[in-house]
């Protein structure tokens, strides 16, 4: 319990920021912001499965209510008694219940009654609690019948990614990139639309909205599959919302697909799926079978599979996908030969929530019909890794302007024989210099973005920015220390908890989601000698060195090759792996993201891969606690100056484990921390720079 209490004190829950959208506020960001605002209190220390979908659900109601429900109709009466028990506090759950099943059977709403719609309002204090404050707060005004409920259904799920809400297992798409992958593919009235890996529903919705600006979103076909069963209900809510009649998504195995014999059935396919997430099993090939340590091919052919002569897919995929070496190469230049890759756009960091890695998007074509005639035997890329606005520590925003600029480039490419090339952002290829640079398609090997007038930025401008960080950097400090008193007390109060050795923490299953549960050490320096290094372009290897208590370093990282790090896949790590040190600072350790997925775990290091009964984020945080340091320490071996632990110690480190809810708490807050120590370190690089930079103007007037 003590453990749990010095981690306690110094964590917070995540902040309850405003919401600000990608055009500024306007009425559906209002009533988005005010809904969360309403919801979260409610979010911590109990399970919160359900929520999104009893959540969209309520809009879905709400909105049905108030253009198509008559006064005298029993649903209307059922919805409307709901907000006023909900305005007074009483709980609005029963009447919820009945006005949902009754208004699935009028005719016009937008999903028939089934299993999937049979939402789960939840029978406990807390979900009646939540709902009640939900449903009150939608009873104000801008209402339902002010805004467009697809558009506060858009806001609502990327509240709940940005504060890591939203289920696991599938990415959220931020708008901007679903609206880019829709404007690049550019899907026509009567399309069928395909996403094999739907998540939340988030592209299909964009390719919806495409289509109502074209005529009735119902004449087209939308097919769901998601990879994450608990994606089902709230990707379906998310597309009847939008305007998609009937919208039914399937559970499925992505290898299941690929055995479909009715291969080559849709127009467009788009897709961000999790590319790092394994097809096994697989019998349909169509260009070489990707090493198993990278699926991202798997999904490339997956993709282009499903196309029908003319169809035209685009893909969210990892950066390192365009220029990893090995098996990799060889399907890049056989996709190349065969005419199936028509672009490759890499987009900026920081995109996407929780993590700061940066995407490429590839467009695929099937058959002559897709590729422009005039561009038989080239591949157009773009180097977009400089646009999007980025708001204090949320994730990037492409803008509408961005959007159109990067898909207005590629429809010059692809309808006209105009000049595409743009220093810097644009060039088109031709196979034969792709062929010699071994298939690389990466957009910053064949484009130059050149800087300013003479490099230099106005000191007014990055003093300007400056001001603002500070401003919100205290904002921030205070809510911090505001929320870690609220901890304190908590954690005073008493949190039940079992202590475990890690090791018994890490028995059981074998595999969780595709991935191994482990608890290994990193490979012997006879695996890894000094001369195996490469310069670059290979595989990371985390070392000591490389790891820091808010997240990982590459300044300095070591490399291998793509071949060498397939013989030791048994130590690549996967997102939510945590790594520790084995020396030196004992207990120092990050958790692996999207970015480091595939990197190599070093030798020095030990790789935890925990159950999903165990937070990542909260096991890490209790490994940087104070008293498992000091255990660590006390049974360490060594020098002074250089302490060792074994595997075995680490072993029987004694873990204190609260209920999963209050792990994912912790560990929410523990991320909320750690971007303000990462704020704090970047404005004191920003005070030298400023120092330095006013230094100068005064020596040189």
């Amino acid at each position: 319990m003590n453990e749990l209490r010095s981690i306690a004190a110094q964590l917070n829950p995540m902040r309850e920021g405003a919401f600000v959208s990608e055009e500024g506020a306007d009425p559906a960001a209002e009533v988005a912001d005010r809904l969360w605002r309403a919801y979260a209190p409610y979010r911590r220390g109990r399970g919160t499965t359900g929520d999104l979908d009893a959540m969209l659900a309520i809009l879905m109601l709400a909105a049905f209510a108030e253009e198509e429900g008559q006064a005298e109709d029993d649903f209307v009466k059922r919805w409307k008694r709901a907000s006023a028990e909900a305005v007074v506090g009483f709980s609005p759950v029963t009447d919820l219940r009945g006005a949902l099943r009754e208004a699935a059977r009028r005719p016009g709403f937008p999903l028939l009654w089934s299993a999937d719609l049979d939402i789960d309002f939840g029978s406990g204090p807390d979900d009646a609690a939540w709902m009640t404050a939900f449903v009150a707060a939608l009873g104000r005004s801008p209402g339902p019948g002010e805004v467009a409920a697809a558009d506060v259904c858009e806001l609502l799920l990327q509240r709940h990614a940005e504060e890591g809400a939203l289920p696991g297992g599938e990415f959220y798409t931020p708008r901007g990139v679903a609206d880019l992958l829709v404007d690049l593919a550019a899907p026509r009235p009567g399309d069928r639309i395909m996403d094999p890996a739907c998540g939340a529903g988030s592209v299909l919705a964009a390719a919806a909205r495409h289509l109502a600006e074209q005529g009735p979103v119902g004449d087209n076909s939308f097919e769901a599959y998601a990879v994450d069963r608990g994606n089902v209900r709230p990707a379906m809510l998310n597309l009847a919302l939008h305007g998609v009649s009937v919208p039914q998504v399937e559970p499925t195995d992505p290898a299941k697909l690929l055995r479909d014999r009715n291969l080559g059935r849709v127009d467009r396919v788009l897709s961000n799926p999790p590319f790092n997430q394994r097809i096994d099993g697989w019998e349909q090939r169509q260009f070489i079978a990707p090493p198993e340590s990278s699926a991202a091919f798997a999904w490339l052919q997956l993709a282009w599979s499903q196309l029908k002569e003319g169809g035209i897919a685009a893909v969210v995929m990892p950066a390192r996908a365009a220029w990893a070496g090995g098996a990799e190469a060889l399907i890049r230049r056989e996709m190349v030969a065969r005419g199936a890759v028509l672009a490759v756009i890499a987009l900026p960091a920081y995109l996407f929530a929780g993590t700061n890695i940066a995407v490429h998007i590839w467009v695929l074509g099937r058959g002559r019909r897709s590729r422009p005639v005039h561009r038989s035997d080239s591949v157009i890329l773009v180097d977009a890794r400089g646009v999007g606005r980025r708001f204090s520590e949320r994730p990037r925003v492409l803008s509408s302007e961005d959007v159109g600029r990067i898909a207005e480039r590629f429809r010059l490419w692809s309808e006209t024989s105009e000049e595409v090339d743009e220093p810097g952002f644009s060039r088109s290829i031709a196979y034969a210099e792709l062929i010699e640079n071994a298939g690389n398609l990466d957009p910053r090997s064949y484009l130059r973005t050149e800087s300013g007038p003479g490099g230099v930025t106005d000191l007014s401008a990055v003093l300007a920015d400056f001001e603002r960080r500070n401003r919100e950097t205290s904002e921030l400090g205070a809510e911090l220390a505001q929320i870690a008193g609220v901890q304190d007390q908590l954690a005073q109060d008493g949190v039940r908890c079992q202590s475990l050795p890690l090791k018994d923490v890490m028995s059981g299953e074998a595999t969780v989601a595709g991935r191994p549960v482990r608890l290994l050490a990193g490979p012997s320096g006879s695996l890894i000698r000094a001369q195996d290094y490469v310069e670059a372009d290979g595989v990371p290897v985390v070392m000591p060195k490389d790891i820091t208590d808010i997240g990982f370093t590459v300044d300095g990282i070591k490399h291998i090759s793509e071949q060498h790090a397939e013989r030791l896949d048994r130590f690549r790590l996967h997102r939510g792996d945590v790594v520790v040190a084995r020396r030196g600072d004992l207990g120092r350790c990050a958790v692996v993201g999207e970015e480091q997925q595939g990197w190599v775990c070093g030798t020095g290091c030990f790789v935890i891969s925990p159950p999903d009964t165990v937070d990542s984020r909260y096991l890490a945080a209790f490994l940087r606690s104070p008293e498992a340091r000091e255990w660590l320490d006390t049974h360490s071996t060594g020098s002074l100056a250089l302490r060792t632990i074994s595997l075995d110690v680490l072993g029987t480190l004694p873990v204190a484990l609260p209920d999963l809810d209050i792990q994912r708490s912790i560990g929410e807050a523990m991320v909320s921390f750690d971007a303000h120590e990462r704020r704090l370190l970047d404005q004191l690089a920003t005070t030298r720079d400023i120092r330095s930079r006013a230094l100068n103007s005064f020596l040189l007037r």
